[in-house]
């Protein structure tokens, strides 16, 4: 009988590609949410720090992948859900305040990746007009970590359920660099490409790009006669982190006159082109508390969906969904602490989850400290505040007193934007208890 032998060559190629299929970890849809939730903290706190130090050049996420030891590809690697190094995962993972096994496969049980509750009637409102209304314009609006992403990602869902219908496709802006952003043309030429990209089109701005004409007119022509031409469906076109956008004075001012005059035009008889185009806009109204209150870029264009926090009822369904046995008044103590804000609720049914050995008892009262789940994120938030002492002033006599205080206007708008407090009619109070605890020793 024949003694069949593997070539030597072969034996050692199969044994790199083992060893890098081994060496190779691939983030969990959670992890994926994790850590873009932390990309995003990290580059809105760099550019307000860079801000108030009146620095010229903004920090972008090619600027996080470089901090972290990584490359930026690689970033967007482990964004996509694309197989990376662990050492790289774990690289991003330690910059970033996370452990590696909450962001990777792991053998443990994962956290609930899509447990997701509707705030109705939001939703179905925001469905309907996309399904209904050609050349519709919808601005999703809330601070930081107040369910954007997943909101979107629901409504995208029931696109998709109809692909014979739709096309979608979703930009981040945090995928652009500091020279992309600064400078209107290069900002357009890489908007076209990248949507195109996304449409899997071959690049033809160089053939269309006329230089008589200006940027918003070059942009128009090629979505009109190139990118749209094409499609004989309604193009969903989600636009998410445009508050990056936003920083940029100039480029901002000329980009949303863009899409004003897009919306407008769908308005107007001219054809399918543009009333084939739905627009969805995503940004955090943190933004405003570093630009001027009277800068809003988009009022008043298309509609907007502001999200709110949960109700008590959402929050025992989602608790129902991560299998959690928990009582009404249990719940409810959670809520006592940190209400209805949809990022602070998930992060403690995830803990909880993840960690069975503590008590409710023992998260409840480790919450507002150093060593709590919230650590990362409420260190983030002093941070932002210390930048400002006039805002950290007034927001340290909010959490300091017993009942609704009123504060200057300016400085109201700056903290409801970043989700810190509520307004009522005497005046105004910590968004939740949380807040309070934390701040008030600390401000």
């Amino acid at each position: 009988m024949c003694n069949m032998r593997q070539p030597q060559s072969e034996t050692l190629v199969l044994m790199m590609t083992t060893n890098r299929e081994t060496d190779s970890v691939q983030a969990t849809l959670q992890g994926i949410r994790l850590v873009r939730d932390s990309v995003r903290d990290r580059i809105w706190q760099e550019r307000q720090q860079r801000r108030e130090e009146n620095w010229e050049q903004t920090y972008t996420r090619e600027d996080l992948a470089i901090q972290a030891g990584i490359g930026i590809d690689t970033l967007k690697r482990l964004l996509r859900g694309i197989r990376v190094r662990r050492t790289s995962a774990d690289a991003i993972a330690r910059f970033l305040g996370l452990e590696l096994a909450d962001i990777i496969e792991s053998r443990r049980s994962q956290r609930p990746s899509d447990f997701y509750v509707k705030r109705s009637p939001l939703e179905s409102k925001c469905y309907e007009m996309i399904s209904s209304e050609p050349g519709a314009l919808v601005r999703v609006k809330a601070p930081h970590r107040a369910g954007k992403t997943w909101f979107v990602e629901q409504l995208l869902h029931q696109v998709k359920e109809k692909q014979d219908q739709y096309q979608s496709v979703t930009l981040s802006f945090c995928d652009a660099d500091h020279a992309v952003l600064t400078d209107l043309q290069t900002f357009l030429r890489w908007f076209c490409i990248s949507v195109g990209n996304s449409l899997e089109l071959p690049n033809q701005l160089d053939e269309r790009w006329q230089d008589d004409l200006g940027n918003n007119s070059n942009c128009t022509n090629y979505f009109q006669t190139y990118l749209l031409a094409g499609i004989n469906m309604p193009l969903v076109l989600v636009l998410d982190d445009v508050d990056l956008v936003f920083e940029e004075r100039e480029v901002a001012d000329d980009f949303c006159k863009l899409l004003r005059g897009w919306y407008d035009g769908a308005r107007r008889v001219r054809g399918d082109t543009w009333r084939n185009l739905r627009l969805v806009i995503v940004h955090s109204t943190n933004i405003y508390g570093a630009l001027d209150i009277n800068y809003s870029p988009l009022a008043n264009v298309g509609e907007e969906f502001s999200l709110r926090n949960f109700y008590l009822k959402e929050v025992q369904q989602l608790v129902q969904q991560y299998n959690l046995h928990w009582q009404a008044e249990q719940v409810e103590q959670v809520m006592a602490l940190i209400g209805g804000n949809p990022y602070l609720i998930h992060a403690a049914l995830d803990y909880l989850t993840l960690h069975p050995e503590t008590t409710l008892e023992q998260f409840l009262q480790s919450a507002a400290t150093e060593v709590g789940p919230y650590h990362n994120y409420l260190g983030e938030l002093l941070s932002t505040l210390r930048q400002n002492s006039n805002l950290a002033v007034a927001f340290k006599d909010i959490v300091n007193s017993a009942t609704p205080i009123r504060v200057e206007p300016a400085y109201v708008f700056q903290l409801y934007s970043m989700g810190l407090v509520e307004v009522e009619e005497r005046g105004e109070v910590p968004s939740c208890e949380l807040y309070r605890q934390y701040f008030r020793d600390r401000l």
